[in-house]
């Protein structure tokens, strides 16, 4: 497969294309304003210890505090200056999965040693956990965790076991390490160097948490680009070409020490149009955020996401076929599966996913379509688990989630319906404010109002030579002042008083 990497650098963002066979398949984003936070290490301190939720907040020094689980906590290591002397040493404390209640395993106000798992996501606050890692080029480094492994991902055995037996020779006594995929192929030597580099860091981040107190970062992770490198350019890429002669100066110096052969396949574009024009980026992101996504039959997946779940829904639209029925709706099932999994991966969308394809009577049309769902699933980096076909003629998945969807990454609710997607029409929201006026003119306190509305209202109110603004002000028996107003929403309206000289609106809204 020829895979290749797009990276366009501006001031207040950096964008990564990745291309499997010239299709854009994941675009990762940052904002300069708001680096990503997943795998930083911490010295926490605990707000609250919840025994009816099984959980503790963390202050960690962000907007909101970090949450963790009972299920996230390791007895045996939740003293933070023994766990960091034990680093210091290089004779890291053991941590154990208890079973005890949290209230057993932490205090309000103790101070522990997390790593963040999932970024804030809406109202949510960012999950930590106390099984801290780092990640290196070709290993994982756990301390206090006796497992040595090999990442699910290497499916060949021979390669696993060879993989396996250095680990297992290299590993250093305390520290736990899984072999990543990108150290396929490499030497012993390549995974000690490796390994003493991380333990440096272990050190490193023992000192500094002896010294500190909470809350404070004491592990920050790579910036997007070297991160991306480290986790996804393997000996697959056939490119890496960016814009910025510093990101191409970076990662060729990263690659030099880790992959050398690899150095040579980055790039700097100097072209004079855009990156992502010229790699035909900026055509294939059209419509990255549509809830409708049309199939080259003439099918269409819609993506509707909610606060709980992600809904898909396969639809044939003008394809008709040229055969059967059922073949018809085969080919448009088999075409919605493998770019549901795409869709997935570009948006970057997580949780709990529900597919509703086209009902299918055949068993073996279902097995096909599920077959060729978890085929192109089996692609993507981040984990996902698919439940079979539904009575209903449902696939329920799940995908893992760390981070806020590219939708939420690069848009905001809509001024007009505040992210619902609806409005209310001018006939519903005029009757509204009619109500409104009546409970006003019913107290008799206020006769005098300014009634503020956006001009779209304002406009619907003065259709037919203003007679629906007479109508209303002839019922409600009030003087009325309209006034538009550009920043309200498209069905609110405001009401003020010129008696009281006061905002009058939430007191007769009901």
């Amino acid at each position: 497969m020829k895979i290749e990497f797009i990276v366009n650098a501006h001031p207040d963002v950096t964008r990564i294309a990745i291309l499997e066979d010239g299709r854009l398949m994941e675009l990762i984003v940052e904002k300069s304003d708001e680096r990503r936070i997943v795998g930083n290490i911490y010295l926490g301190r605990v707000n609250a210890v919840l025994p009816g939720m099984q959980a503790a907040f963390v202050d960690i020094g962000l907007e909101r505090s970090a949450f963790l689980h009972v299920s996230d906590v390791r007895a045996g290591v939740m003293d933070a200056r023994a766990l960091s002397q034990s680093l210091v040493e290089e004779k890291p404390l053991t941590g154990e999965e208890s079973g005890r209640p949290i209230e057993e395993l932490l205090k309000r106000g103790q101070e522990i040693l997390v790593q963040v798992t999932k970024e804030p996501i809406g109202t949510k606050g960012a999950r930590v956990s106390s099984r801290i890692s780092i990640a290196g080029r070709y290993v994982v480094s756990m301390p206090g965790d006796p497992v040595a492994g090999v990442s699910r991902k290497i499916g060949d055995r021979r390669e696993r076991s060879r993989l396996r037996d250095i680990v297992t020779k290299v590993s250093s006594e305390g520290f736990g390490i899984i072999a990543r995929t990108a150290g396929s192929d490499q030497s012993e030597e390549a995974f000690k160097a490796d390994i003493e580099r991380i333990i440096e860091r272990w050190k490193e981040i023992g000192a500094l948490s002896l010294k500190s107190r909470a809350p404070m970062l004491l592990h920050q992770e790579h910036d997007v680009v070297t991160m991306t490198i480290r986790d996804l350019v393997s000996t697959d890429m056939t490119l890496f070409v960016t814009d910025s002669k510093d990101i191409y100066n970076a990662a060729r110096g990263y690659l030099k020490k880790l992959s050398p052969e690899l150095a040579g396949r980055i790039k700097l574009f100097r072209g004079r149009t855009p990156i992502f024009e010229h790699y035909g980026v900026e055509q294939e992101m059209i419509g990255i955020t549509d809830r409708e996504v049309p199939l080259k039959s003439g099918g269409a997946l819609v993506i509707d996401q909610t606060e709980a779940l992600v809904a898909v829904d396969v639809n044939t639209r003008r394809y008709v076929g040229r055969k059967s029925q059922e073949n018809t709706i085969l080919k448009t099932n088999l075409e919605a599966a493998r770019e549901v999994a795409r869709q997935l991966r570009l948006r970057d969308i997580g949780g709990i996913i529900v597919i509703d394809f086209i009902d299918m009577d055949t068993e073996d049309h279902r097995e096909k379509v599920l077959n060729c769902l978890r085929s192109e699933l089996g692609r993507d980096r981040s984990p996902t688990k698919t439940c079979q076909i539904s009575s209903l003629g449902l696939v329920e998945m799940t995908r893992k989630r760390v981070r806020p969807s590219l939708a939420q990454s690069l848009s905001e609710p809509c001024s007009r319906c505040g992210g619902s997607g609806r409005v209310l029409s001018p006939l519903s929201s005029s009757i509204r404010l009619e109500r409104l006026l009546g409970r006003v003119s019913v107290k008799k306190v206020h006769r005098n109002l300014v009634v503020s509305v956006h001009p779209d209202l304002a406009g619907y109110f003065m259709e037919e030579e203003g007679r629906r603004f007479e109508y209303l002000t002839s019922k409600v028996r009030l003087n009325i002042a309209l006034h538009e107003d550009q920043r309200l929403r498209v069905d609110e309206f405001r009401v003020y008083s010129l008696d009281s000289h006061e905002e009058i609106t939430p007191e007769y809204l009901k």
